[in-house]
Formats: structure tokens, C-alpha cells, sequence
């Protein structure tokens, strides 16, 4: 199944990615304010370890729009492969 021209485990992946980004962001704030206190080594771990998460993140959502953007191209309606139209059709010209 498709969306947007994107398969269905592509958009999954994407939003698992940015989900597990937001749970983390939970309980990574839980664990700082358990004790009341935010110290400087606690807030530099957390940076350095969101900015993985992050990448992680971009990467799936940039895969998603790659996909989105060949999905998006013209192709032909006789072969299915792009880069030509009908008129030009490798395969008309083999028979």
C-alpha cells in the first residue's frame, strides 16, 4: 500500500523514528527532574545522545521524501519505467 506515491513501511519507520524521539524526550526529562536538580553533565548527555536519536530521525524522514520525490516522476504508461513517455517507448521501438 502506498501513500503519497510512498510505500506504507516507509512512513512506519519515519513515525516509529520520531515517536521513539518523543518517548525518549519523556523519560529522558523524568530522569533529570527526579532528583529536583539539573546539573550540567546531565544536560550535556542528553544533548549527545538526542542529537543520535535526531539523525536517526532525519534519516528515516529523509528516506521517506526521496521515496515521495522518485515516486512523484513522470513515467511511461506503456513500460512503467521513467525518464520517457509513450511516444519514445524503448519497447515500441523493439516490436
Amino acid at each position: 500500500m502506498e501513500i503519497y506515491g510512498v510505500e506504507l513501511e516507509v512512513w512506519i519507520g519515519a513515525g516509529a523514528a520520531i515517536l521513539a524521539l518523543g518517548v525518549w524526550g519523556l523519560k529522558r526529562y523524568q530522569t533529570v527532574m527526579a532528583d529536583g536538580k539539573i546539573t550540567l553533565d546531565e544536560i550535556i548527555s542528553g544533548l549527545e545522545d538526542g542529537e543520535k536519536l535526531v539523525d536517526k530521525a532525519v534519516e528515516a524522514t529523509e528516506e521517506a521524501h526521496d521515496k515521495f520525490v522518485e515516486a512523484k516522476k513522470r513515467k511511461c504508461s506503456i513500460c512503467g519505467v521513467s525518464g520517457h513517455d509513450k511516444r519514445n517507448c524503448p519497447t515500441l521501438e523493439d516490436e
